[in-house]
């Protein structure tokens, strides 16, 4: 796919004909699903670590803000957040949520998370949510992430782990297991959305000279069967949050990186 199709195709996904309002709504209000619990699990958990180790006077830049969960809370808190979002129905919503919030509605700017507008080392923090999974080459995102981001500055970035489905799944797992071992398991073609290789995506940050800092794990399951969930959403949802907590008093971080829906990274760029 062209750099021009792939936008176009994108810019579609994210509009009001499509899943603008669904992206917009389900950060309103708790919902029965797996799923949607996991992004919003996801925003928190942004959210708290940004809080965390943003200096005093700090910015931070909200790449691929959509409806403006993180970056509205952010604001609340006081911090200095700029939002970039391709989508204009998007932007919409964000302003939305944003005066619904009686917050600053500035400072939010419709661009390409490829080649941004933005000055070498303007931010402290980039936030970059679900976002490169939508970049075919998306090593192109992690380069211009790394020339705004100030020396010693922080990266979030998170998707969606190819590695979920399989696992908590047997039938599939058993399946991709027997083609791994024919060697007829093909790599996996890209399409807009992929689940990713968490594998791939620390290769491609290593070599644009990150340092690794953190990684969180956020939703474990649901369980399927030949792609059919067996447990009720609600159950899932409980299931999810205490094997999570279980796994997180123990300390097992390796376990959640092959298992969960959503993996939340933090990478540093190296101080001058």
């Amino acid at each position: 796919m062209d750099q021009a199709a792939h936008t176009s195709a994108a810019e579609l996904r994210f509009s009001d004909a499509r899943s603008a309002r669904k992206w917009a709504d389900m950060y309103d209000s708790d919902t029965d699903s797996l799923q949607e619990a996991s992004f919003r699990a996801r925003c928190d958990a942004a959210v708290q670590y940004v809080l965390r180790v943003l200096p005093a006077g700090g910015r931070v830049l909200d790449l691929g803000c959509g409806s403006a969960p993180v970056l509205s809370r952010l604001r609340q808190h006081g911090a200095s957040c700029t939002g970039l979002e391709y989508s204009e129905d998007m932007l919409r919503h964000a302003r939305a949520r944003l005066q619904s919030m009686q917050l600053d509605v500035g400072d939010l700017h419709r661009g390409d998370c490829r080649e941004t507008r933005f000055e070498a080392a303007s931010f402290d923090v980039v936030v970059c949510l679900g976002v490169i999974s939508y970049v075919e080459d998306y090593a192109v995102v992690l380069s211009e992430i790394k020339r705004i981001l100030k020396p010693g500055g922080y990266a979030l970035v998170s998707f969606r782990n190819r590695f979920n489905p399989i696992l908590w799944d047997p039938a599939v797992g058993l399946k991709t297991l027997a083609r791994a071992a024919t060697g007829r398991l093909p790599p996996e073609p890209y399409k807009i959305g992929r689940f990713m290789d968490f594998r791939e995506f620390r290769r491609k940050m290593d070599d644009a000279g990150f340092e690794y800092r953190h990684f969180v794990g956020i939703g474990l399951g649901p369980i399927r069967f030949n792609r059919r969930a067996l447990l009720a959403e609600r159950v899932s949802i409980w299931l999810s949050d205490s094997l999570t907590a279980v796994l997180r008093r123990l300390g097992w971080q390796a376990p959640m990186r092959w298992l969960a829906d959503v993996s939340l990274w933090v990478y540093g760029k190296p101080a001058a």
